[in-house]
Order: structure tokens, then C-alpha cells, then sequence
């Protein structure tokens, strides 16, 4: 048994369900979901031990879960998610081929590199220095999203969820996903994108915010641990889809 789980921007390729459908057959008895951005941070809240941490230490925890396209953001207190929210961020909104050239140029690095003034094209290389300077902006704008800053008209547009509604300061910070291998030190090798330097980015602006960064339970796998324990039943009754 085991769980595949689409999140964030990969969920919404076309190709979703046929790499779904191809895991689970080859699997034989499968859990797989497609998980949205509400239920991806309460996944990577439990997995990562953020909600269990708010209990043991007695302390507000705030775990920010960094994927390839997307981060999400859950705040505990005592055991429970509190609130959530999630924002178009990620280490793979650019990525670079072997050759240095842009391979993948998501919607959101589009619009980072253009508030920036930077000419990201497709099978062309960044200019020097690009990739950091849109690893720094993502930055500013995750503060923005969990708190550490105002909240700008721009920032608000890149949520996929309401803003955060609790404006608490946690008093602990914990990582999750793809990033977080990189600002815990686990990773350090280079995959073409904006992951190391997103992560020394963010890293530098939580550290000058004040708030301790604890080690996390789980980085990478966060979520898909969280699948296995955390589960929400629903029946016929239950379950409302707008617009019909």
C-alpha cells in the first residue's frame, strides 16, 4: 500500500491522471488523491510535525511547505491547524536544461521576472544574476504571506487561498517540502532551478524577523507522511462540488 498524491502545479497538468492511473495500476492497492492547496497544508502540518511540535513544546508553530510551484503555510496551536493559506511560489517556477538554458517557465515566474524588469524567454539564458534576484523577490513575498510584512495588493493576487486570518506571530517556524532540504543543509546540489537560492533567501529574512527555525519531522515527504495520518471520511451527504 502506499499514497500518490498531485499537488500544487503538477496537478493541473493535463497529463495528471494518466500518471496516476499508470502509479496506481502498477502498485496494485493504492491510495491516490489529487490533494487541494487547503488539504496539501494540513497534510505537510501533520507530516512535517509541526502539529504535534505546537503541543510538545507548548508553542504556536508555523510549518511553510515549499514545492516546485507552490508553498503552503499552516499555523498550530495545540495540536490543530489553525489556519492555512498558500501562494503561487516555488523552486520550479524557472528551471534551467543542462545548457543553462530556460526549460520550464511557469505563469508565476513569468510574472515575478517581469515586476523585476527581467527578459525570461524559453530555450534562451537568464541574465546574470536573474535567478537570484527572483529567488529574493519570491522571498519578500512569502514574508508577506505568513505575516512577517504588510500584505501588498500584489502578494494578495498570487494567493490561492484566503489570506491568513489569525495575525498571530508564531513562535516557532518549521520547513517543509522540496526547499526545506536546502535550508536545513540536507541538500546542496544544484537541479537547475530556484531552490538553493530560495532557500538561503527566505532563510536570511526569517532569521532578521526573529522567529527560531526548528528542524522539521519530515522535509520532502512531509506530505505524503501527513496522508497516512490524517484522513478525512466523507459520504454521498457529505460532499458539495460548486458549480455543479
Amino acid at each position: 500500500t502506499g499514497a500518490l498524491i498531485l499537488t500544487g502545479v503538477a496537478v493541473r497538468r493535463k497529463n495528471a491522471r494518466a500518471i496516476g492511473e499508470l502509479f496506481a495500476a502498477q502498485a496494485g492497492k493504492f491510495v491516490a488523491l489529487s490533494a487541494g492547496d487547503a488539504l496539501e497544508a494540513t497534510l505537510s502540518a501533520y507530516g512535517s510535525g509541526a502539529a504535534a511540535r505546537s503541543i510538545r513544546d507548548a508553542a504556536t508553530t508555523m510549518n511553510i511547505d515549499i514545492g516546485g510551484g507552490t508553498t503552503k503555510i499552516a499555523l498550530c496551536e495545540e495540536g490543530q491547524v489553525k489556519d492555512i493559506t498558500a501562494i503561487d511560489i516555488g523552486a520550479r517556477v524557472v528551471a534551467l536544461d543542462a545548457g543553462g538554458n530556460v526549460a520550464r517557465l511557469e505563469e508565476a515566474g513569468a510574472r515575478f521576472a517581469g515586476e523585476l524588469g527581467l527578459d525570461i524567454k524559453l530555450g534562451a539564458p537568464p541574465a546574470t544574476g536573474a535567478m537570484e534576484k527572483i529567488a529574493e523577490h519570491m522571498a519578500d513575498r512569502l514574508l508577506e504571506a505568513i505575516g512577517a510584512a504588510p500584505l501588498s495588493e500584489d502578494t494578495a493576487e498570487l494567493l490561492r487561498l484566503e489570506p491568513m486570518a489569525a495575525k498571530v506571530k508564531p513562535q516557532i517556524l518549521t520547513f517543509s517540502g522540496g526547499v526545506s532540504e536546502f535550508i536545513y543543509g540536507r541538500e546542496t546540489a544544484s537541479f537547475g532551478d530556484l531552490g538553493a537560492p530560495l532557500a538561503h533567501a527566505i532563510r536570511t529574512r526569517i532569521e532578521a524577523w526573529g522567529v527560531p527555525i526548528e528542524q522539521s519531522r519530515e522535509g520532502i515527504r512531509a506530505t505524503v507522511v501527513g496522508a497516512s495520518q490524517y484522513t478525512v471520511q466523507v459520504s454521498g451527504s457529505t460532499i458539495f462540488v460548486s458549480p455543479a
